[in-house]
């Protein structure tokens, strides 16, 4: 299928969109920052810990989670550093946090989407294809979420809601082009590139999101609704 590459990045792109819409009416629902950080800190674990994380172990296995997510990491505190050194973004430390966490989140979500659209190559214009379609779907409506809950809280608006779709939207584009030119079948490879985006998001969560909220109130109410968070999403992973 001649066009697949443009088919994923719309479903890609849909997914993203309507996660994206949800995070701006948890936006204007929102009570406090310490709820709303500890609710998308909640998010994302369940994200990972049921969905993305089982899924790359088998197709990579423990050995490629564990060296995949070290170097990680690694490259999550390096990134880390050079931002604290290049970006003064705002006035306000919480928009800092919020602004940065975006960021974190975009680069990792659309690294782990490049490996993803070279599985889903080969595929399309089958019925597993298809399927995978749907799937691909359903699973970026809660990444929109992660992605853009921080940014909307920051103050940004549609121009950034569009771009932010691209920029996360492209690598499923040319790694289902890839995939269907090249018939890549690395499984270990596609794991390794995955568990790297797995740890800098998880880093994220925990280092960025929850430990704001536990310093803008305390553990208890912080886990409480960060455990919230991560009942949504089995909730949602288990209806899909």
């Amino acid at each position: 299928m001649a066009m697949s590459w443009i088919i994923s990045a719309v479903a890609s792109a849909l997914g993203i969109s309507v996660g994206g819409g949800i995070a701006w009416i948890m936006k204007g629902l929102q009570t406090g920052f310490s709820f709303i950080y500890s609710l998308c800190a909640g998010l994302i674990v369940g994200l990972l810990f049921l969905e993305m994380i089982p899924e790359n172990i088998e197709l990579g296995g423990f050995v490629n989670l564990a060296i995949g997510s070290s170097i990680g990491i690694i490259l999550f505190q390096y990134i880390h550093q050079l931002m604290d050194k290049i970006t003064i973004i705002t006035a306000s430390h919480q928009k800092d946090i919020f602004v940065r966490s975006g960021v974190l989140l975009t680069l990792s979500i659309a690294i782990h989407n490049f490996p993803v659209g070279i599985a889903l190559g080969p595929t399309l214009g089958t019925d597993m294809g298809e399927l995978l379609l749907t799937t691909l779907v359903l699973h970026n409506i809660p990444e929109g979420m992660i992605v853009f809950t921080p940014l909307f809280l920051a103050g940004f608006g549609i121009l950034t809601y569009l771009f932010i779709t691209a920029i996360i939207t492209f690598p499923i584009a040319l790694g289902t082009l890839l995939g269907q030119l090249f018939n890549i079948e690395l499984p270990s490879l596609l794991a390794f590139m995955i568990n790297l985006s797995i740890a800098i998001i998880f880093m994220v969560a925990i280092k960025e999101i929850f430990g704001e909220a536990v310093r803008n109130s305390n553990l208890l109410y912080s886990f409480v609704f960060g455990l919230l968070g991560f009942g949504i999403i089995y909730l949602y992973l288990i209806s899909v």
